[in-house]
């Protein structure tokens, strides 16, 4: 079949690599004009998703990952609380991106293609794109555009994501940027500081080359932090170029008005081992943490992948290796010819969303927890 993949990011990308490895012709439709390196943190690259790379590429742990050895819980003045053994490879979203995009064949991804608009009849659908590209014809579409999916709120009409409670301030710094003695205790450790209603934490992710060497590679930090008024959120989303943000503010977009606040607070609220990592970095980046859960993870010839069918909480760690299932079990569900795809759709949809009722709702658990969000 022909199938039409909107969103280049991690979601789109493995959906693309699975169903082409399947033999259906597939074309992925980015509305970004270049390519998405630079854009994301740190992620967690669990079994799964080192499975479905190893499978298709030959990436192994080693060469995508740093390893954490220990995870230890400071208090506000850098004492260690608590201190237990820990491994988790910890990769950095450009290094699973990057991978992804080497293994599709050239000309695969059509950059500054927004879908704006989708017709379907017994036969196809049409897709017409926004600032000029011709329309499209596929068999099947698949909605990977994230979680302020324009195409979810085209299906369901109404539906939108809710925002949780809190915030997550976020940051990438070089560990080149320090003086070893400073940094030492969080090498290649996992490092956690919680007061009441704020998480900090830290790990050592890939270089933005992807190199691996100490020395090289970054730090990855986010701040967890309660937020329940109104203006302030609207404050925090509102990027230096005066526009308000829907949930996120991209790295370098802060306004000077968040930088500020940003470094007052690491400064009051933070030990220094771990605010000296806020004050040094470059660009941070904010998100305000929502959850987002499709009514369906399809209708008709369209299914929803990734963030645009349903957002884990970033506490479970699982957005990579649930974009590389989704990826899977929808080429599965595609590989035999089948007389009416409608209904091979709905069926994966169903199998999906029980699939990963259990991470929808560990995910406020583990907020919960930590004291985060809405009660």
């Amino acid at each position: 079949m022909k199938i039409a993949i909107a969103g280049g990011s991690i979601a789109g990308l493995a959906c693309a690599l699975t169903l082409t490895c399947t033999g259906h012709e597939v074309l992925v439709y980015e509305r970004s004009a270049a390519p998405l390196r630079g854009r994301g943190g740190g992620v967690v690259v669990l079994r799964r998703m080192l499975r479905f790379l190893e499978e298709h590429g030959h990436r192994t742990r080693e060469m995508l990952s740093v390893p954490t050895h220990r995870r230890r819980w400071i208090d506000i003045d850098g004492h260690v609380t608590r201190d237990d053994p820990e491994l988790l490879p910890f990769s950095s979203w450009d290094a699973v991106y990057r991978s992804l995009c080497s293994m599709l064949p050239p000309g695969a991804v059509h950059y500054g293609h927004t879908v704006a608009s989708v017709a379907e009849d017994a036969d196809g659908l049409e897709l017409r794109f926004a600032d000029g590209p011709p329309p499209a014809h596929a068999d099947i579409l698949i909605a990977a555009d994230g979680t302020g999916s324009r195409l979810r709120a085209m299906l369901f009409p109404g539906n939108a994501s809710s925002y949780a409670g809190y915030i997550a301030w976020r940051g990438l710094v070089n560990e080149s940027a320090f003086k070893r003695a400073d940094i030492a205790d969080l090498i290649e450790n996992m490092t956690l500081c919680r007061s009441q209603a704020e998480l900090f934490m830290t790990f050592l992710i890939p270089a933005l080359d992807g190199s691996l060497e100490p020395g090289t590679r970054r730090f990855n930090w986010l701040w967890y932090r309660n937020e329940s008024d109104a203006s302030s959120i609207n404050s925090f989303l509102t990027g230096r170029d005066g526009q308000r943000h829907n949930v996120s503010v991209a790295p370098g977009e802060l306004s000077a008005q968040s930088l500020a606040h940003l470094h007052r607070a690491a400064h009051d609220r933070l030990p220094r081992i771990l605010s000296q990592l806020v004050a040094a970095t470059d660009a941070p980046f904010l998100q305000a943490i929502s959850d987002a859960l499709s009514p369906s993870f399809a209708k008709g010839r369209i299914a929803l992948v990734g963030d645009a069918a349903c957002t884990l909480r970033p506490h479970t760690g699982s957005g990579t290796s649930k974009a590389a299932d989704d990826a899977a079990s929808l080429a599965q569900a595609l590989a035999e010819p089948a007389q009416n795809v409608v209904h091979v759709l709905a069926d994966w949809a169903t199998a999906r969303r029980a699939a990963v009722e259990p991470l929808l709702l560990k995910g406020p658990q583990l907020a919960q927890s930590f004291g985060l969000g809405s009660p």
